[in-house]
């Protein structure tokens, strides 16, 4: 069910108080905060890398929140903010893996035994889903998931991905049609992209739900 917008922004403020506390030495705060976010950050690395990596990325991104706080936007989300440090810092882990300096935005990393889309192959042998979304770079990866099952907002994203807003729809567009692409030239059939979206989200929250988190 989607919170209403006055919701939404009690909740930003929410967020914004505890931030100001915790940057102000209150540790409550700091842990209402870590209460708040880390099984939300945990599953988004989860998803990709194995159980111990994600705590590793949570705990540094989470580490990385309270050294850069102040370079928090208040108006701006912090949902996004502490996303787009986490994206950052799955981007660093691929980029050591990989050996590229900078980052290729083109990479298509290599799931883990504990990815999102081995966990699918595990489950369904024969999903195009999960070979379409292996051959997708992997911001094409995260901006789906974001867009799909996080439900964030294009000023959200922009933020998560340091894009100007109006490029949004330009970006998931093109996610789009790389997942079509690929599923046409793994099923010979073209077609299979009006249920996508709706599919990934429903795999997404089922296998979100079954993970283990901490």
């Amino acid at each position: 069910m989607l919170r209403s917008r006055a919701v939404v922004r009690q909740a930003h403020r929410d967020d914004r108080r505890l931030l100001t506390a915790w940057l102000g030495g209150d540790r409550s705060a700091g842990q209402a905060l870590v209460k708040r976010y880390y099984a939300a950050l945990f599953a988004f690395f989860n998803t990709r890398v194995d159980p111990d990596t994600s705590a590793d990325l949570t705990q540094a991104t989470l580490v990385t929140l309270c050294e850069q706080g102040d370079r928090f936007r208040q108006a701006s989300s912090l949902r996004a903010y502490l996303l787009g440090i986490a994206r950052w810092k799955l981007v660093a882990y691929f980029r050591g893996r990989t050996e590229t300096a900078p980052f290729d935005e083109s990479l298509v990393p290599t799931p883990s035994p504990h990815s999102l889309t081995s966990l699918w192959a595990s489950r369904e042998k024969e999903s195009l889903l999960v070979e379409a979304l292996r051959q997708l770079p992997l911001d094409y990866q995260l901006i789906l998931e974001l867009k799909d099952y996080e439900g964030l907002t294009a000023r959200e994203i922009a933020q998560v991905f340091g894009i100007p807003p109006g490029t949004v729809a330009t970006r998931v567009r093109r996610a789009r049609r790389g997942l079509d692409e690929a599923l046409e030239r793994l099923s010979g059939r073209s077609g299979l992209a009006e249920t996508t979206a709706t599919t990934l989200r429903d795999h997404m929250a089922r296998l979100r739900a079954s993970l283990s988190l901490p």
